[in-house]
């Protein structure tokens, strides 16, 4: 047998030769695997893309019908205002709230009635309130005491109330001065009369008291207020009354419900008993001071507008002035208005 001999430099390098193979000699099971792969990922990649689309989409809807809710919202309780400020010009007022036919009356007891589109709406005689202006302390004390303040408590609240409404700035014994308010960090009392009852969470002790000004904020009022008025008066206002049984105001409050009293005659005559009230001090007529409060829909409690109005004639320009608006939006526990009925507000 032959054998080829080689030098070293000449031997053929085999053991590095690169093994070159052609497309066609790829197995047809490992090119569908490849091709398989490919598409795989090219469909989750396609699925990702698809999902942030439908994902960002859906947001931008949500934000769009939100907003959309928003404005109908505001349109809402815009026309709602409008329109009860005409019936407050224009409508008969009459015992106990506005007549809107011969068998509708809008009361004006803090009722709560559904206005245009989902507005709610409640309207109340601020005459028949307790006052923020000089303050009737005997009964203010009975509401303090009824909501759970000791009398120091309620002496407190009560001078520091004074104390940011007088003229000077002097302290009272259990009172704030101007220094106080700024020793605090809190804005320095106004040294003059109130124009909402909002202000009231200004007092020095405000933050310390909302879960009480919250309970109380419908029961007050910046106006002189105090007018023992029958048919608008709260049940907790008229409770303040001395020398009355707190049993008989739930009986009365009960009892306007059929009908506004005429007089205090006719409470007696309807009650059965003659109520320890002055015929003098007593009203059935609401004042020209009213107050409307605005709920975006029946079920919100947290978001209210109030609005205090001067009806003609006692406004200054006709047919009424707007002396104070305020968003009340707070975190205190609530309940949603209870709703009477719809009201008649188409004019």
């Amino acid at each position: 047998m032959a054998i080829d001999h080689f030098s070293e430099s000449e031997a053929p390098n085999r053991c590095c030769q690169p093994l070159i193979y052609s497309r066609s000699s790829l197995s047809p099971k490992k090119e569908q695997g490849f091709v398989l792969i490919a598409v795989l990922g090219m469909i989750m990649l396609l699925t990702l893309i698809a999902s942030f689309v439908s994902g960002y989409a859906e947001q931008r809807l949500n934000q769009t019908l939100e907003l959309r809710t928003r404005w109908q919202q505001q349109l809402d309780q815009e026309a709602t205002l409008a329109t009860l400020q005409f019936i407050g010009a224009t409508e008969e007022r009459t015992h106990g709230g506005f007549a809107l036919s011969s068998d509708e009356l809008l009361r004006l007891d803090s009722q709560a009635y559904l206005g245009l589109g989902q507005a709610v709406f409640a309207l109340q005689d601020e005459g028949s309130l307790l006052s923020l202006l000089e303050p009737d302390r005997d009964r203010w004390q009975r509401l303090l005491y009824k909501e759970g303040l000791s009398a120091s408590q309620a002496e407190q609240f009560l001078d520091q109330l004074q104390d940011y409404t007088d003229q000077d700035d002097l302290r009272r014994l259990n009172g704030a001065s101007r220094q106080d308010y700024q020793q605090t960090g809190l804005e320095p009392p106004t040294q003059r009369f109130m124009i909402s009852p909002g202000q009231v969470f200004n007092l020095l002790n405000g933050e310390q008291w909302q879960p009480l000004l919250h309970k109380t904020l419908p029961l007050i009022t910046a106006r002189s207020g105090q007018l023992n008025n029958l048919n608008t008066a709260p049940e907790a206002v008229l409770a303040t009354l001395p020398g009355t049984d707190e049993n008989l105001w739930p009986q009365l409050v009960a009892e306007r419900e059929q009908g506004p009293y005429q007089d205090l005659s006719d409470a007696n005559r309807r009650l059965g008993m003659i109520l320890p009230l002055d015929p003098l001090a007593v009203a059935t007529y609401p004042s020209t001071f009213m107050r409307i409060q605005l709920w975006p829909n029946k079920d919100d409690c947290r978001q209210v507008t109030w609005i205090g109005l001067t009806l003609t004639p006692s406004s200054n320009r006709a047919p009424w002035e707007i002396d104070y608006v305020f968003n009340y939006q707070h975190t205190q526990a609530c309940q949603p208005p209870a709703v009477l009925a719809a009201a008649t507000l188409a004019r």
